[in-house]
This record gives C-alpha cells, structure tokens and sequence, in this order.
C-alpha cells in the first residue's frame, strides 16, 4: 500500500536525518512555537544535559520535543497552575536517576509575543513543580489500549510489494541498485516480509511500536532485512487491517523509524544497533 496522505499539511516529513520537520513550513507552526517563547534555539540543550543519556542526532531531541508537545496540547494535557501563572507538560524523558522531567513555563508578558515562555526543565520532587502542581502532568499516549503497542503473531501481515513500491517515497529509501529495479525490489521485499513475519512471531519485540505524526496514527515497525541476513537495512510500518491481519503501509528509513519510534518509548533492539 502507498503512503498515507497526510491530514496536516504541516506534517509531510522529511530529512534523511530522522527528523520529523515539514519542508514548507516554519516550525513556528508548531503548537509549541504557538505556546511559548523557548529564548533560543538551543532551549533542549540543557534538558540533554538533565536527561539520561541518549544518542540523540543533530536536531532529534528538538524534533521529539515539538512532537511530544503537539501530541500534548491536541489531547488537552498541558497543566495550568491553580493561580494560571504557571503550565507545564510531560517531556516523557527522565534523569539518570528515573525522574521524570517536565518542562515548566511561565506568563509571557511580552505584547504581541505567545501567552508563554519557557522557565526550564525540571525533575519531578522539584518544589517549583510540587508547590503549583500537586498532580503532575501525564505523559502523553499514543494508543487507546496497552495491546496495540504489541504485534499480534496471530494476525496475517498483508503487504503487496508492487504497490507499495508504486511511490518513489518506498523506493528511495532501499539499498543499492534495488532503488533503480522495482521489480526485483519487489522480489526481495517479499521474501524478506517472509522471514520477517517469521520472526515477529517468534519473538513481539522483533516490533517496535512508533507514531506517525502526519496520519496520527501508531505503527508497528518490523525490521527488513533485504541484502544480508545480519543487517536491517529498512523497517516495514504496519497497521492493522480488520480484526485478523496488519496491512504494510510505508518502507521507512531507519534514522525516520527511530524518530517515530522514539515518541512512543525509547527503542531498543535493532533500531539502536
């Protein structure tokens, strides 16, 4: 199957980075650029520096956290302080120690700036948070039941190769010279959807869980093996299709599936190797 069509505009991806941006149009469009003066672009640097430690690529923490936000703020939860001088969200990350951190913000008092501006990231037991949010803010979730994080091996996996590889989106993203023979890709893809299928049943967490910003919608992302059987060279995305069976609907880059995959939880297997 083909790609997804995005139902915001503001969401067609991508670098060859894993970043998460929309080529035509400012992040200020973003409901976090929306919510708050952030003073610099470099405000995720210090949450790097608080959190555990990530292999996060250039931009990638940034990424995560406007995604984070957007997923936030159109569920409703970012917490406004009893007084409404103070809100704060979920970043979703922790400290070495298993704290959670949250970002704080505060009134902006700046005429014709966004009704908030970034105080800091702090890790929960921190007064500034215990004292104007006796419940902290939520994390944000990404699917209705904790079952739809996990690949059902009793389910068929439907893909058809021909069109999945119809979009030049599939198709430049494989290895070599599988980019310019869409016929033998497709002879490739479906062995390697065989022993892919095999494997997610052996093993659930072969399947990794991300979130598509463009559809809103949660993947599973198997690992493609297509030129040597030690080396994942793509993921497959799947959804499911009915009640019985995952339906393949995108071949990924790995640094993409490891952005969309990173707002959901941090990976691990495959897509860290």
């Amino acid at each position: 199957m083909t790609l997804h069509e995005s139902k915001h505009s503001g969401y067609n991806e991508l670098s060859r980075h894993g970043r998460l941006h929309q080529p035509s149009a400012a992040p200020e469009g973003l409901a976090l650029y929306r919510y708050a003066d952030l003073g610099s672009a470099d405000f995720a640097e210090p949450l790097a520096r608080l959190a555990e430690p990530e292999p996060w690529g250039e931009g990638a923490l940034r990424d995560y956290l406007e995604q984070t936000f957007e997923r936030l703020s159109r569920s409703g939860q970012i917490a406004i302080s009893a007084d409404n001088g103070f809100s704060a969200f979920n970043t979703g990350l922790g400290t070495p120690l298993q704290e959670t951190i949250y970002g704080l913000f505060l009134r902006n008092h700046v005429q014709g700036g966004p009704p908030w501006q970034l105080s800091g990231w702090l890790p929960d037991g921190d007064r500034a948070l215990l004292d104007r949010f006796p419940e902290p803010p939520p994390q944000a979730v990404y699917a209705q039941a904790p079952a739809d994080y996990v690949y059902d091996g009793r389910r068929e996996l439907h893909v058809m190769p021909k069109e999945l590889l119809a979009t030049s989106e599939n198709l430049t993203v494989l290895p070599g010279p599988l980019r310019s023979n869409p016929y033998q890709a497709g002879l490739v893809l479906e062995g390697a959807v065989r022993r892919v299928q095999a494997r997610v049943r052996r093993s659930h967490r072969a399947a990794v869980p991300g979130w598509d910003p463009a559809t809103e919608r949660l993947q599973l992302l198997l690992p493609l093996a297509l030129t040597n059987p030690d080396t994942v060279d793509v993921a497959l995305a799947v959804v499911p299709d009915g009640e019985a069976a995952y339906r393949g609907v995108a071949v990924l880059p790995l640094d993409l599936a490891y952005a969309r995959a990173r707002l959901v939880g941090r990976p691990a297997e495959w897509l860290t190797n």
